[in-house]
């Protein structure tokens, strides 16, 4: 009699959810979505020393990289992803002109997280990011991996923003500002992306 009532209980749990299913827009509450960004990385300041593990020397203060982020969005409003990123750290006459080769290499790993409060075509976004950074330097210090700390707000374009909340995975440009530390040095990272 006992197994009788959980299985009832059972069906009738399974069927309310089923029921509440059908009446729910098509759209799921966790969806799988990818991000690719690039952008500039203008030095701030060094907060190092010279001869400390992960110092950029002075000559070398910019920075341009390339980021791909797979991860959920979590009802349309929360991104929670794990990144994969490059910066060639190098002088800006060598930026402009692709001598990558004069340039320090950095790739990366990362947590991002990002936050878009409002359900419009134009929304703000703030966000952070948490990881660390492999720095392969020629030097005389070697190379070095430091903590990767980023906090950043921006905007976010729904360019398809009238079926928003038809389809799964809409997709949207953004452009973001943080402040980053990493390598005892301080950027002002400026980003482009898209989501989809």
């Amino acid at each position: 009699m006992k197994s009788i009532r959980i299985f009832l209980a059972l069906s009738f749990i399974l069927a309310t959810v089923t029921t509440q299913a059908q009446f729910r827009q098509d759209r799921h509450d966790v969806e799988y979505m990818f991000k690719a960004e690039m952008g500039y990385m203008p030095f701030i300041s060094n907060l190092g020393h010279e001869g400390d593990y992960g110092y950029i020397i002075n000559d070398l203060r910019h920075g341009v990289g390339l980021n791909v982020i797979n991860g959920v969005n979590i009802k349309q409003d929360f991104f929670l992803g794990l990144g994969l990123g490059y910066n060639l750290i190098a002088k800006p006459a060598d930026i402009t002109g692709f001598n990558i080769g004069n340039g320090w290499h950095c790739p990366m790993g990362f947590i991002d997280f990002d936050y878009r409060p409002l359900n419009e075509e134009w929304a703000p976004m703030f966000g952070a990011r948490l990881g660390a950074s492999y720095l392969m330097s020629d030097g005389p210090y070697g190379n070095t991996i430091k903590p990767y700390v980023e906090v950043l707000t921006g905007v976010n374009w729904f360019f398809r923003h009238e079926v928003r909340n038809m389809e799964r995975n809409y997709m949207s440009l953004y452009m973001e500002l943080g402040f980053a530390y990493t390598q005892q040095t301080c950027y002002l990272p400026v980003r482009i992306g898209v989501r989809f």
